[in-house]
């Protein structure tokens, strides 16, 4: 398993990870390069709700080792970089640790650590 992330605390609690600097497209893009050199999606690449879209923060769990021939991981991953495309990333500086946590605890859900 690889995280593909830009939320510094994420690449500092996770070992295997891989850091992008950017905003939650970034992300996702870089998401796209390692599918299609291979592996399969572990967690989604839209947040759980309209209101986590606000999150500067994206953290994508991939599983290298297994290649996902249906191409349902890239249509996922294909839809959601069109909805980021348009977002902004308007938030209060004073949430950047609640976004931070957040997207950490979503990571640990999807690598079974909590």
């Amino acid at each position: 398993m690889i995280v593909i992330s830009n939320n510094p605390l994420v690449l500092e609690e996770i070992d295997n990870n891989h850091t992008v600097k950017g905003t939650p497209l970034d992300v996702l893009l870089e998401v796209r390069k390692f599918l299609n050199s291979g592996g399969s999606l572990v967690s989604m690449p839209l947040p759980a709700n309209q209101r986590l879209f606000i999150n500067p923060y994206r953290s994508i769990v991939l599983d290298e080792t297994l290649k996902d021939s249906s191409m349902r991981g890239m249509v996922l991953l294909e839809n959601a970089i069109e909805r980021f495309r348009s977002q902004t990333f308007n938030y209060e500086a004073s949430a950047d640790k609640d976004f931070s946590l957040m997207d950490l605890e979503q990571v640990k859900i999807a690598l079974g650590m909590i």
